[in-house]
């Protein structure tokens, strides 16, 4: 495999504060980006029934209006009645802003906080490009590698090769502590032990030949189909090299890991194989 030159675009999902100058030299942790984003949880909160009122009626018993900011269980609208005996409220589900509210219905909707996004450089090398309000063109030279399959988000850590046989399980007895923040690669399939065992001990990721399906299942606690993975919060990053089952990783690449021992590994799971193909990635950057 030859070292080449890789551009990764980063940029966030809406428009915000690029941190980054023309020129500058990035690490992985490098902040590219960050900005604001609509939350998409939008709560329908029925008032009339709450208030137990016509729906045209909860207009005279609105605290919020349209815009306002409320906090979870904050009363949006109160109802006394009895000379103030008997008190009827409506409380937002939510932490969030009063997105829209119709006398006619008697219902409003609450939309969640906004949420703050910000992007890394995820490789080491240099800014060659601004993209305004949004992010940035990282260039860097290094190896690339596809896996086939792969869970978990982007990550970064050395490289250490587990064992010195390709075709045997990836076990809980191959991980521990000094493995903390490296990129553990080995195995022709991983066990469900060795990812419990890895995410104890703070690994960065795993590469490795292949991963039972119900053990999958149980790592990430969902069934996973044929949308897209990446967003997973297991603490780590997972890419198989072969597929499901056992699959031995190849000579070749069990060599270049070998070779490449102690190096950095900047590592993506993200996987999408229903229309635009997105398979895991592996940069190993020259360094």
């Amino acid at each position: 495999m030859e070292a080449h030159i890789i551009r990764k675009e980063r940029r966030i999902p809406a428009r915000g504060d690029v941190l980054v100058s023309l020129g500058q030299a990035v690490e992985p942790d490098t902040l590219v980006a960050r900005g604001i984003v609509p939350n998409p949880d939008i709560r329908e909160v029925k008032l009339y029934a709450s208030l137990d009122v016509d729906p045209e009626h909860t207009r005279d018993y609105m605290l919020k209006a349209e815009g306002d900011p409320v906090e979870r269980d904050e009363v949006i609208a109160i109802r006394r009645s009895f000379f103030g005996r008997q008190t009827k409220v409506a409380r937002s589900p939510i932490t969030g802003t009063v997105e829209s509210y119709s006398p006619r219905s008697g219902r409003a909707l609450i939309r969640g906080a906004p949420i703050p996004v910000e992007v890394s450089a995820h490789v080491p090398g240099k800014v060659i490009q601004i993209i305004d309000y949004e992010g940035a063109v990282i260039e860097a030279r290094g190896i690339r590698m596809e896996g086939v399959f792969g869970v978990g988000g982007e990550s970064h850590g050395r490289i250490t090769v587990v064992g010195d046989n390709r075709q045997e399980p990836l076990s809980a007895s191959d991980i521990n502590e000094p493995h903390k923040d490296s990129i553990v690669v080995g195995g022709s399939i991983v066990t469900l032990d060795a990812l419990k065992a890895a995410q104890r001990a703070g690994v960065k990721g795993i590469i490795t030949g292949g991963i039972d399906q119900k053990d999958l299942t149980y790592f990430i606690g969902r069934e996973i189909g044929l949308g897209v993975t990446g967003n997973e919060k297991v603490g780590l990053t997972l890419i198989l090299l072969g597929g499901f089952g056992v699959n031995p990783i190849s000579p070749d690449a069990f060599r270049f890991f070998k070779d490449h021992e102690g190096r950095l590994a900047c590592i993506d799971g993200s996987t999408q194989i229903r229309s635009r193909i997105t398979r895991p990635e592996i940069i190993v950057p020259d360094q």
